[in-house]
């Protein structure tokens, strides 16, 4: 599960994929959800069936007391193993908030250090029970300071180092363009990126730490649909179907007949499987009937007009 805690950041990178509905703005979602209590995310989790959850932002840490209450409830409502990792930059890791996470249960901190004072955090994180690792977009034309910090954190025994692939957003384009940046493939791969971590991780194939690229079509093609499909097949309703895609598949039929036995009623319309359709046409149960396809939280992504009698 997806833990967006807050939008608001100390830091302003210029190439932040957050959108421009997050970005900077103390708003919290559970997967695409909107939150509005901490228990949203509990229901979240089990609409899912999840076994951890990863709390990003903007920076959690700037909501310590928020991340520590939600980390205690996510443990005592799915037990220990249930798996937390937290992202953060760094700037308000202090002694005294990683302690407060450490006790909280929290498995795992990955730090984006965007400033080089920022690795005295990952240092402080060491000394504590979490696992710690780095996690940082591969930018055309820093290559010298990425070999640099994986070199550090091999030195410094940190536990992985991933990289990803710069996106390019609807929010961040506009900084990223005047700088030459332009996406070479899928939705936001940035060129040169991938470039730019391949080198680094054949220089460190050999090393001691544990390197991994995530691009942005794996993000968005397959974590996006991973979820999805994750949380329809536990949530979808009986009267339901989805696609490869995670999304969800209905038939909405207007008719002066009662169709509680195929599906329920919502309005004016009964929402039945669109496998039963031609059935309902033939036995005239049905007057006008609309394919609906929806992602897991709602949002419309198609709606066709198949049948209307009389036309």
């Amino acid at each position: 599960m997806v833990v967006f805690i807050s939008g608001e950041c100390g830091d302003s990178c210029f190439y932040c994929p957050v959108s421009e509905g997050r970005f900077g703005k103390d708003r919290a979602y559970a997967n695409e959800f909107p939150v509005k209590d901490l228990m949203d995310y509990v229901y979240e989790s089990y609409r899912m069936k999840a076994v951890g959850a990863g709390i990003t932002g903007g920076d959690p840490l700037l909501h310590l007391d928020r991340v520590v209450e939600l980390i205690g409830i996510l443990k005592s409502e799915f037990g220990r193993s249930y798996h937390v990792h937290l992202y953060t930059t760094g700037r308000y890791a202090t002694s005294d908030a990683l302690r407060e996470l450490e006790r909280s249960g929290l498995d795992e901190i990955r730090f984006h250090p965007v400033k080089e004072s920022y690795l005295e955090a990952v240092e402080r994180a060491l000394r504590t029970s979490m696992d710690v690792g780095l996690e940082v977009p591969a930018i055309p034309g820093k290559e010298e300071w990425l070999r640099g910090l994986v070199q550090w954190a091999k030195n410094k025994g940190v536990k992985f180092v991933n990289i990803n692939e710069l996106e390019i957003t609807e929010r961040n384009a506009g900084n990223l363009a005047p700088l030459g940046f332009n996406i070479s493939h899928g939705l936001a791969g940035a060129k040169g990126s991938f470039e730019t971590s391949l080198r680094v991780l054949q220089e460190f194939s050999e090393a001691e730490i544990s390197l991994h690229y995530c691009s942005s079509v794996y993000k968005d093609v397959v974590e996006t649909r991973t979820r999805f499909l994750r949380t329809v097949r536990t949530s979808a309703k009986p009267y339901e179907e989805y696609t490869g895609e995670g999304t969800v598949v209905r038939a909405l039929v207007r008719t002066k007949e009662d169709l509680l036995d195929y599906g329920e009623k919502r309005e004016e319309m009964y929402s039945v499987s669109p496998s039963i359709v031609e059935e309902l046409m033939k036995k005239g149960l049905a007057d006008e009937v609309w394919l609906v396809e929806e992602l897991p939280y709602g949002q419309k992504v198609s709606e066709t007009l198949v049948f209307r009698r009389g036309k």
